[in-house]
């Protein structure tokens, strides 16, 4: 089973984007091949509103020991998205950047 990390964005509609990210989450793990690393589920005691930097620490430490990144939804527009698609440009994590969601 391959450990990978799942980016989506989380501020806007946090609402939807939950229920977006467990979907996804709920598909690949039926798939029974992934392990999906998912920091909105992982973190999910941090409030979304306010400073983010302490969970951008904790996302990028669970990213780090990730196979691949997979990046999910507008990503672009998510602050966060674009830390963790930089740290793993930066640290040779391959991305997979998943259309149709």
């Amino acid at each position: 089973m391959k450990p990978v990390y799942i980016a989506h964005p989380l501020r806007g509609n946090i609402d939807k984007n939950i229920k977006s990210i467990t979907e996804i989450c709920k598909q690949i793990h039926e798939q029974g091949e992934i392990v999906p690393l998912s920091p909105i589920h992982a973190f999910g005691f941090v409030s979304p509103i306010g400073d983010q930097t302490l969970v951008m620490k904790y996302c990028l430490m669970l990213l780090s020991k990730a196979e691949e990144l997979w990046v999910y939804g507008d990503w672009q527009q998510s602050e966060g998205c674009c830390i963790e698609v930089g740290y793993a440009r930066s640290t040779g994590i391959p991305i997979r950047f998943m259309a149709g969601w």
